[in-house]
């Protein structure tokens, strides 16, 4: 830990750690903006925490670019503690290909493919991003509503739908762009003019739209569009900001947190100017916004008095946009991972709603996982949850864009061979997807996590179930396919230990005691 505010300079392989008082305090653009003016030099690349992180918020982010953001599990914390404040980097070096004419001819190839044959989620992804997934989500309720208690006829009906999805934002995109080199370009930047003015900023993402907008009841696109602004100048995880203010409105609304205890603020469901200014109160942690700057979970134990069945968490992480009432593989999941409540982990859910093309499947060598399942029926799950799980870690830890891995057809095992000189069949590399994933679960271990520590809520397990809606009467149990996921994993479900004879078919039994 730096003894004051600091942040780390590497250029060309030399590594500076620099004074960085005179930003502390600052948002992230402006820290972005002083870093590249104090080095002579535009191009630095920088990765920064905003308020929220140094006021070791639960939720905040870690940013760069000014509003991609590292947001879950309160990484920004982590950064603040250490009185980080930046990383800012540049090189001129090039990476190093095993073999670049075949690289060069696997990328040729698969924009080709992409031309010929285009996948439903590159079309959608290219042309609108997430943004276009808000309308379709909304319709089959995957979307959760009004903290995860409400529903898409009543609560949230459909003349709101288009207006915080894709269609109420396109006049507001001035331009497309795309990470390095991707084809896909599903980023954009926005500009709004009036009361919630965003001269420049990101186009939000479906998680974000979602959770400030039918969890909140708010169908305002520029009051969206602010607020996403507002937690990537904080440096704030907008999932888990937006479920929190959800989650007050909700204790306002039956009484448990009075107006005297909110500022005097009306935080009603629908109400923009409220959200926005309970929002800006938790960056700063003023007041109202001081008891929620840490998630719904430590501010229900603060307020108590009943807050905690308004909480919706998984061991502390606030739940995704992404209903497991609706693909209960996303329940799993999110009780499952060890870090809990992540909507990107792979699991069956992916399968339930037949979003990936048979052809993916078939590149991973996974021939024998059906690329439809039965969403409500559980049976024999475990395995095909526990294979897709690898998959997913091993196209995280690559490197690779989730969308990419999912949306084209994209020849992951012959990129990795071309890239790296790696001569590895599928299986083995779905091995050391598995072994990723029991080394993480082993650290929760380590740490005392068990289990037990990561249950869903019962409302978002649909218990009591909706009486109305998509999801009328729909009650899913996440452990059953829990306890089939642990089972192929090799993990005791009562305890979480790993069995012996898993720890040695996959080199870690030094590891673990």
């Amino acid at each position: 830990r730096a003894p004051r505010p600091v942040y780390v300079l590497i250029t060309d392989g030399k590594v500076q750690i620099k004074e960085a008082s005179h930003i502390w305090g600052k948002d992230t653009v402006r820290t972005e903006e002083s870093i590249r003016k104090e080095n002579g030099d535009d191009d630095l690349k920088i990765a920064a925490i905003g308020p929220a992180g140094e006021r070791l918020s639960r939720i905040s982010a870690i940013i760069n670019d000014g509003g991609r953001a590292a947001a879950r599990s309160g990484l920004g914390a982590v950064m603040g503690w250490k009185n980080l404040k930046a990383l800012a980097c540049k090189g001129n070096g090039r990476p190093e290909l095993f073999d670049k004419k075949r690289v060069d001819e696997l990328v040729k190839g698969l924009m080709e493919d992409m031309r010929q044959r285009p996948t439903h989620m590159y079309q959608v992804l290219s042309a609108f991003g997430t943004p276009g997934a808000v309308v379709p989500h909304l319709s089959t309720h995957d979307t959760p509503i009004k903290n995860w208690a409400g529903n898409n006829i009543e609560d949230f009906p459909q003349e709101k739908w288009p207006k915080v999805g894709w269609e109420g934002m396109e006049k507001y995109v001035q331009k497309k762009y795309a990470c390095t080199g991707c084809p896909i370009a599903c980023g954009g930047w926005v500009k709004v003019e009036g009361r919630y003015r965003v001269e420049k900023g990101h186009k939000p993402e479906y998680e974000t739209l979602a959770a400030f907008g039918p969890m909140c009841l708010v169908d305002d696109m520029e009051a969206l569009i602010y607020a996403n602004e507002l937690c990537n100048l904080y440096g704030f995880d907008t999932i888990s900001a937006g479920a929190t203010i959800a989650f007050a409105m909700e204790c306002y609304e039956k009484g448990i947190l009075s107006k005297s205890e909110t500022d005097g603020i009306e935080l009603t469901w629908g109400n923009a100017d409220a959200m926005i200014k309970v929002l800006e109160k938790m960056g700063r942690r003023e007041g109202i916004g001081d008891l929620l700057a840490d998630g719904a979970k430590f501010a229900a134990e603060r307020i108590g008095r009943g807050a905690e069945d308004c909480a919706m968490h998984v061991g502390g992480e606030l739940v995704p946009m992404h209903d497991p009432r609706f693909a209960p593989g996303w329940g799993a999941t999110y009780v499952s991972d060890p870090t809990p409540a992540r909507h990107t982990r792979g699991g069956t859910q992916f399968l339930e709603v037949g979003a990936l093309d048979p052809a993916v499947l078939s590149l991973w060598g996974l021939e024998e996982v059906p690329a439809k399942l039965d969403k409500y029926n559980p049976e024999g799950k475990g395995r095909i949850h526990a294979l897709m799980v690898a998959r997913q870690y091993l196209v995280e830890t690559s490197g690779t864009c989730l969308f990419a891995a999912d949306g084209l057809r994209f020849p992951f095992i012959e990129f990795l061979r071309a890239v790296t000189g790696f001569d590895v069949d599928p299986k083995e590399l779905l091995k050391t997807g598995r072994r990723i994933a029991t080394l993480l679960h082993a650290f929760n271990l380590r740490e005392g996590f068990r289990p037990s520590n990561f249950r869903l809520p019962p409302r978002v397990a649909g218990n009591p179930p909706l009486r109305v809606g998509a999801l009328k009467d729909i009650t899913i149990d996440p452990e059953y396919l829990k306890r089939q996921y642990y089972e192929a994993m090799g993990f005791d479900y009562e305890t979480g230990e790993i069995r012996k004879e898993v720890l040695k078919e996959l080199g870690l039994e030094g590891l673990v005691g």
